[in-house]
């Protein structure tokens, strides 16, 4: 494919890779080459499973330099665990620290294991995602305690995660909370000085904003939706969907990425030219595209 838009600046803050448990389209290092041989300028890598911070350092060592790592607080590293976040901080890059995302609960949010079991889930891992075996380590959605933020057992631990992620200037990701628990989070999360946060696919069944919804939520200063290419080809919504929130807000409070590395579809750096083009072709300018993909990505990520 011969890009059309200018993807040297390009960001992608939310793409899948391995080794995990999930089979990937790219390892970590497979990555960071990829997106340097398609001249894009580089990736958050997200894990369901545990942090990517250490697959960002071997891309400096060993490929490109061009990842950035995340965490997603799932079960996986102890749910809502100030201390994963700590073990986390060390390694930088330009003295930038590689951590740059932390996703609050994806795979174990009580509204995903919910909206998993409605569609006739068995595990957390399904066998769709693995190429149709069990995971191993999986389990079944019944045995697992659902993680909701509002449950009071979790509020300490969770001011401690905000306070984390404030004082290391680190972004926040809504993840796959309900819509409650977003419209709870993200006034705690400023009133905690969190000045960066991305409504993480906020279209998303699990989470299910409204497009006035998220608009109100990105008038607070900071606050970002994520627009995902993943929607379409892996959950079936079309690009009228995906694209409203762009088309009602315009380009300032709003990134594009595509949650792509899934191995039977596309690459990542196809993926966002893909989607470029497609949001192109409803009338959204250059410009604009080149805002939502590049420069509002890099003042998120502080690079």
């Amino acid at each position: 494919m011969t890009a059309k838009f200018d993807m040297s600046k390009i960001c992608d803050m939310h793409i899948h890779c391995g080794p995990e448990p999930i089979p990937r389209k790219f390892d970590c290092l497979g990555l960071s080459r990829e997106l340097t041989a398609y001249d894009m300028g580089g990736a958050v890598i997200k894990s369901h499973f545990y942090s990517t911070v250490p697959f960002a350092a071997l891309s400096d060592i060993y490929a490109e330099g061009n990842l950035w790592g995340s965490i997603v607080l799932n079960h996986y590293v102890g749910g809502i665990n100030p201390d994963v976040i700590r073990g986390s901080l060390g390694l930088k890059r330009n003295g930038v620290s590689l951590l740059r995302v932390v996703w609050m609960p994806t795979m174990h949010a009580e509204s995903h294991l919910k909206m998993q079991m409605e569609h006739g889930q068995i595990f957390d891992i399904p066998a769709e995602w693995t190429g149709g075996d069990k995971a191993g380590g999986s389990r079944k959605i019944e045995e697992i305690t659902p993680i909701n933020i509002l449950a009071p057992e979790v509020q300490d631990n969770l001011k401690e995660v905000l306070s984390l992620i404030a004082a290391n200037d680190i972004v926040l990701a809504t993840g796959h909370l309900s819509r409650d628990e977003v419209f709870y989070l993200v006034p705690l999360a400023k009133e905690m000085g969190v000045k960066k946060i991305i409504l993480t696919h906020p279209v998303y069944e699990a989470t299910g904003l409204t497009v006035d919804e998220i608009a109100e939520l990105c008038a607070i200063d900071g606050v970002y939706a994520e627009i995902s290419y993943g929607l379409m080809p892996i959950d079936n919504l079309p690009l009228e969907v995906i694209a409203e929130p762009i088309l009602k807000l315009g380009p300032e409070k709003i990134i594009l990425t595509t949650d792509l590395g899934q191995p039977k579809q596309i690459t990542p750096p196809e993926g966002m030219q893909t989607f470029l083009e497609a949001l192109a072709g409803l009338g959204i300018p250059e410009e604009a595209l080149q805002k939502m993909a590049a420069e509002n990505p890099a003042y998120l990520l502080g690079i």
